[in-house]
């Protein structure tokens, strides 16, 4: 193989690799929590809705809170709204609190900063929301 088609052949390994990584199974009490995430993650950090084009968050069933002052279906958990505006893409992250024995899960998340600008969630993997 030519040396210099080796870091090509490397990096298409490795996109096929991460690719065929498998998606975790989302279970329905996940889905409807991720579905009141996409509705108020970004629009209570203060993103216009109509400009939203994704969320994506943690697994909340994966972020449970174990403290004995919570119910035990008590989440919380990173959402990154994905936006466009003027200046091209962009994104807005939000700590989010909520329950999955709720309906909805939650109904406000808090804007916070020190995701922004980053380009993945580096602690955990996060999951289409919505």
């Amino acid at each position: 193989m030519n040396r210099r088609a080796l870091p090509l052949v490397l990096a298409v390994a490795a996109l096929t690799l991460t690719a065929c990584a498998s998606t975790p199974t989302i279970s329905e009490q996940d889905a409807s929590a991720l579905a009141d995430l996409a509705a108020v993650a970004g629009p209570t950090s203060n993103v216009d809705p109509a400009t939203i084009t994704s969320t994506e968050c943690w697994l909340p069933s994966d972020h449970l809170i174990d403290d004995d002052s919570v119910s035990s279906t008590t989440f919380k958990v990173l959402c990154r709204a994905h936006y466009t505006d003027a200046s091209g893409d962009r994104y807005q992250d939000a700590t989010c609190v909520g329950d999955l024995a709720a309906h909805p899960a939650l109904d406000h998340c808090y804007r916070w900063a020190p995701y922004t600008g980053e380009p993945a969630f580096d602690d955990f993997p996060a999951v289409p929301a919505g």
